[in-house]
């Protein structure tokens, strides 16, 4: 349980501040409803698969959003199997139709934004950057802590 530690504590910090619009909350709350607690981590890595799916992955900014997805990605079985206590291939299998909904959202509303404004990001979007690097970053930093 001492391993679990951090991975609990980032999960308290993952209630996001991410601003976005009511219909687009609404809209993710509904496809991540089945995840429980670890909705957050999924939330956050759908993000960043919207990212390398537009982006692709040979261009440097993909790359990027591939390597933080997969970080979340980790992050999120990892989490969702303390939540649930099942095997890390049936809970791969239940997080990926939910991660890949969340970034069918990111998708559309990034696709949206440009077509709307000229501009990809929207306040929502930025704060969610910010938020997701952050989650990211302190899963790292927990990582790193539980293999010294």
């Amino acid at each position: 349980m001492r391993r679990a530690a951090p991975l609990v504590a980032l999960m308290l910090l993952a209630s996001p501040g991410q601003a976005q619009d009511d219909a687009f909350t609404r809209q993710m709350d509904a496809a991540l409803a089945p995840a429980g607690d670890s909705a957050p981590f999924l939330r956050c890595t759908g993000f960043f698969q919207a990212f390398r799916v537009l982006a692709g992955v040979e261009s440097e900014p993909g790359a990027a959003a591939l390597e933080r997805e997969l970080d979340l990605a980790v992050m999120s079985t990892l989490l969702r199997q303390q939540e649930t206590g099942a095997e890390e291939t049936a809970v791969m299998d239940e997080i990926r139709p939910l991660i890949e909904a969340a970034s069918a959202l990111y998708v559309d509303r990034i696709v949206a934004n440009e077509a709307a404004t000229g501009m990809v990001m929207d306040d929502g979007l930025m704060d969610t950057l910010e938020a997701c690097s952050e989650l990211r970053l302190q899963f790292l930093d927990a990582m790193e802590s539980l293999s010294e």
